[in-house]
């Protein structure tokens, strides 16, 4: 069963994502952090058990990210990780947004899953907001990847307008040595031209 989270499911959530985390496939997420964004995630239960998680974070008005992707290695296979970013993209549509992304270091579930693999800096808001802080920010090895919530939308993302990318080239990570941007793409320095 897929269900929204109550504050009661925090310890199991922190457990699982601890879980990942200590495999390098989440970042870590305090306890505390769990709590204050308990109405951000859902559930998967089996047998009265927290088996998986995900939540949703809200961007900017067209622009969301499942984050905190998890399902417990007994419960893989049941098709609680696809039920997850399901139910988080419906209550990303309820509120009228477009887009689903994600940052992972799996991006071929996520391309099984309706995503596709993006330049990071169209996420500028995310970049913004969160990355600065992340203990990865100088060596990120995280693809971006997104899912159009509604047919078209995210063209924009799929195909930016180079001087947009420009423009914040000067916030992204660096990605980690020998990473290309996008899978399948080579490594080209990216350079932004300054007028004086």
């Amino acid at each position: 069963m897929i269900r929204r989270a109550h504050p009661s499911d925090a310890p199991a959530i922190h457990a699982l994502i601890h879980r990942y985390s200590g495999k390098d496939l989440l970042l870590p997420r305090p306890l505390a952090d769990i709590y204050e964004r308990i109405r951000d995630f859902w559930v998967a239960v089996e047998g009265g058990q927290v088996v998986g998680c995900a939540a949703l974070r809200i961007w900017w008005h067209d622009l969301a990210e499942v984050r905190s992707l998890a399902v417990a290695p007994e419960a893989a296979g049941r098709g609680y990780g696809a039920k997850l970013v399901d139910a988080v993209a419906a209550e990303a549509t309820r509120f009228g947004v477009r887009n689903l992304f994600a940052l992972t270091r799996i991006p071929e579930w996520f391309a099984r899953n309706g995503f596709e693999p993006v330049d990071r800096a169209v996420l500028y808001h995310k970049v913004w907001g969160d990355c600065a802080s992340c203990p990865k920010r100088n060596a990120c090895d995280e693809v971006a990847v997104v899912r159009p919530l509604v047919p078209g939308a995210a063209d924009r993302l799929l195909s930016p307008d180079p001087r947009v990318t420009a423009r914040v080239a000067h916030v992204v990570p660096p990605r980690a040595p020998g990473m290309a941007e996008r899978p399948g793409l080579p490594v080209l320095p990216v350079f932004v031209h300054e007028e004086r």
